[in-house]
């Protein structure tokens, strides 16, 4: 019976139940699922983003994961609501920080534990096994499962995590599928099963062109011709260039970066031109030793390849190989990826059990075909209240690899770190403060204070009776003793 939890609390009857499926990916993708649920009268339950789900097949948990979206729909029931439902596997609470850690001389299985024991509580890894010692590596503010992915690619291996919240590390191609397919085997729906074959990507010659790599110590002289020269130019760009004049050692330093004096010779890699501050003398022995760089090129082929579909070129550019060896294995791993022409395959199936990156073979005689393929895809779609249809993708090695690589284009890694980056951990230190604030307040009273007035009185200076000298215009007295007064010709003054 198919069962579905939402935190840990059984909900399967308030399932649409052809409404739940669910899609397993390339196995160190994100796997999704998809419901919708009911919510009417008594029989209520309001799905939250962030509400842990699990999907089990009687009591196999077959997907785990958290709830990130949740579209809600009312339909015609009184009070009647129907929830869209998605469902992202546990990925999503894996990377629910960021990691800032280095390890030195540290086995991969070492990383993969302590990664988890200090950025996801809650997880496992009970599926990694890997004695594997990686010299040095750097994360620097990435999330986990960028964390496993650069550990995974050192060592050609895949990962994801289950149901459980339990890591899985393990070598590429070598996770057997519990069946294989024949034309009588019963393991797929009759008329599901279709392969296709494209040989327009066939490549049976592959040349790599990488960087540029240290060849053997190189040495040799420059003798100056005249006495106005302090420019020269070498012969091949170097790496840890030494020189000498007339037998006298000579510090050197990078052009435009470094300065005179502080340094003898400035050296342009670039350009390949040493530089010195004054010009030389006539005569004079420049002798210059080092490591010439020296472009890296392998080239790889398959005679059978080449006979069957003729000759078929590819050319690979990588400036991060800087080592011939690696450009050498580089050619040869594409070569045998591209010798054959892609082919793929799907069919659907009732039998529970497969997984992406799960190796699934084909044995047809019909079909003159006996090829092993990877599981690229699983989708689970409800058939009945007990069991799926499962409805799968497979690929070859070679196209597991195209599609790997245009998903990476899609979310390329985090730049890898350098020996010299140091991982730094940002911390925010919240703290509460309280201000403390005290106001007096006084009571009101009563306050009597005596006011005393005192009034100057000046008489008129002219006395009593003494009529003032009356003037004929707009005027004011200049002073207390100006017996002069403005008149008036209706009251004070008479025309004569």
């Amino acid at each position: 019976m198919i069962i579905l939890k939402i935190n840990s609390t059984d909900r399967s009857s308030l399932v649409v139940r052809d409404s739940l499926e669910i899609n397993q990916i390339l196995t160190s993708q994100v796997d999704t699922a998809v419901f919708l649920l009911r919510k009417y009268g008594s029989r209520s339950v309001v799905p939250t983003v962030g509400d842990d789900i699990g999907i089990f097949q009687d009591t196999t948990k077959i997907f785990g994961g958290t709830i990130t979206s949740v579209n809600e729909t009312e339909i015609s029931t009184a009070d009647g609501l129907v929830y869209e439902v998605k469902v992202t596997d546990y990925t999503f609470l894996l990377d629910s920080k960021l990691v800032s850690e280095t390890y030195s001389s540290q086995t991969v299985a070492y990383i993969i534990n302590d990664l988890l024991t200090k950025y996801a509580s809650g997880f496992t890894s009970v599926n990694v096994s890997s004695t594997f010692s990686i010299t040095k590596i750097v994360f620097n503010q990435v999330p986990i499962s960028q964390c496993i992915k650069r550990l995974a690619d050192v060592l050609r291996y895949d990962w994801y995590v289950d149901e459980n919240k339990d890591i899985h590390f393990f070598s590429k191609f070598t996770n057997s599928a519990p069946y294989n397919l024949t034309d009588t085997s019963g393991n797929y729906v009759n008329e599901t099963l279709e392969r296709s074959i494209d040989g327009t990507q066939i490549a049976n010659t592959v040349k790599v062109r990488g960087g540029e790599y240290d060849g053997a110590t190189y040495t040799d002289k420059i003798t100056v011709n005249g006495n106005n020269s302090k420019t020269f130019t070498l012969p091949y760009k170097f790496s840890n260039l030494a020189i000498t004049v007339n037998g006298v050692s000579k510090t050197v330093g990078i052009d435009n970066i470094d300065s005179f004096p502080a340094k003898d010779v400035l050296y342009n890699f670039t350009e390949k031109i040493i530089r010195f501050n004054a010009v030389l003398a006539d005569g004079d022995q420049i002798q210059f030793s080092g490591n010439p760089k020296v472009p890296v090129l392998a080239i790889a082929s398959d005679p059978a390849s080449i006979a069957l579909y003729g000759a078929k070129e590819k050319l690979i550019r990588d400036t991060t190989i800087q080592d011939l060896a690696v450009a050498r294995k580089r050619a040869g791993a594409e070569v045998d990826t591209y010798k054959d022409p892609i082919s793929s395959l799907k069919f659907d199936t009732y039998t529970a059990g497969l997984r992406t990156g799960m190796v699934i073979n084909l044995t047809s005689t019909r079909r003159g075909a006996n090829v092993d393929f990877i599981i690229s895809s699983v989708d689970f779609k409800a058939r009945t209240l007990n069991d799926f249809t499962y409805s799968v993708d497979v690929v070859t090695t070679r196209q597991f690899g195209l599609i790997e690589l245009l998903q990476q284009i899609l979310q390329p890694d985090p730049q890898q770190a350098d020996d010299a980056e140091v991982a730094e951990t940002i911390k925010t230190d919240t703290a509460e403060v309280t201000i403390d604030e005290l106001i007096t307040t006084l009571s009101p009273y009563q306050d009597f204070v005596t006011v005393t007035l005192a009034e100057s009185i000046l008489n008129d200076p002219l006395g009593a009776g003494v009529e003032p000298l009356w003037v004929l215009a707009d005027y004011t007295p200049t002073s207390q003793t100006d017996t002069k007064r403005m008149g008036r010709l209706d009251y004070s003054l008479k025309v004569y």
